[in-house]
């Protein structure tokens, strides 16, 4: 999706970015370092998607009316670090890759070699029916780009509005990205979101590579929007049900209930499982 110049010196340059690669975790989850892009810093941020779903890149409109029934984005127990100098980022350059060569190609040509493990989940996400979203994401401006080889998403925040046997998924991430030491590190955020449109009779949220983040921990807030509400009891583990309330999306009214985890890293998040909701009745 990158227009590169058709000349040796772009060759060179593309050629020493792969030689000097540095791995990429990523399940909408960012590249490990930020790279230079037309002047500034990025990072790739990727992720699978159904292969039948709409996707766009959207505004964040929708957060703001339904966190008017759940509350803010952010859990009670959310470090203090992650939101310090918290930065709005855009998303630009969105693509779809239907393979998992397309992947790397798309990763390679930023300087990211994916990881075997990683790329093994991927694979497992396009033989299971899926494509995979690819985007950049602006990285705040630091002085020693290449001293920071640590980006996690430190929150995953979605609405999930489900009506209809159909599914509208509006993901916002949250980005943590740290030297090596921790010595200095920047937070940021998509101002808007992605949005994935397809049919489904289950609530979904990708999880499979959160184990694959440098922090602790990963927050995760799903606000489920639906017309008549869900038992609270068919959440899967380890989430929990937080604050309900309504919202108004366009001239429905909704009831709207917080999920929520906090996925610490560990030999037991090994295949941890995407979020699945099926809805009773």
């Amino acid at each position: 999706m990158l227009i590169f110049a058709m000349s040796c010196v772009a060759f060179i340059l593309i050629a020493l970015m792969v030689r000097f690669s540095r791995p990429a975790y990523a399940d909408l989850k960012c590249g490990d370092a930020p790279m230079y892009f037309d002047g500034g810093l990025v990072v790739t941020w990727a992720g699978p998607a159904p292969r039948e779903a709409r996707v766009r890149v959207a505004n964040g409109d929708i957060f703001e009316r339904v966190e008017q029934a759940t509350g803010p984005a952010f859990p009670p127990d959310y470090p203090e670090k992650y939101l310090k100098n918290l930065r709005a980022s855009e998303v630009f350059n969105a693509s779809m890759a239907w393979t998992a060569d397309d992947l790397v190609r798309w990763q390679g040509r930023h300087g990211i070699e994916m990881e075997p493990e990683a790329l093994g989940v991927y694979e497992n996400y396009i033989d299971n029916g899926n494509t995979i979203f690819m985007a950049l994401v602006d990285h705040p401006s630091v002085s020693a780009p290449d001293a920071f080889v640590a980006c996690s998403l430190v929150l995953q925040r979605a609405v999930i509005v489900h009506s209809g046997g159909r599914q509208d998924l509006f993901l916002r991430s949250y980005f943590h990205s740290a030297r090596q030491d921790s010595s200095e590190f920047v937070n940021f955020a998509p101002a808007g979101s992605v949005h994935y449109s397809f049919k489904t009779d289950e609530a979904w949220f990708p999880l499979e590579l959160t184990r694959f983040i440098s922090e602790p921990a990963s927050y995760v807030e799903l606000d489920i929007v639906t017309p008549e509400g869900f038992d609270e009891r068919l959440l899967p583990s380890p989430f929990s049900a937080g604050e309900s309330g309504y919202a108004l999306l366009g001239d429905i009214k909704y009831r709207v209930r917080r999920a929520s985890a906090v996925l610490t890293i560990g030999e037991h998040l090994r295949g941890i499982p995407d979020f699945r909701l099926a809805f009773s009745g």
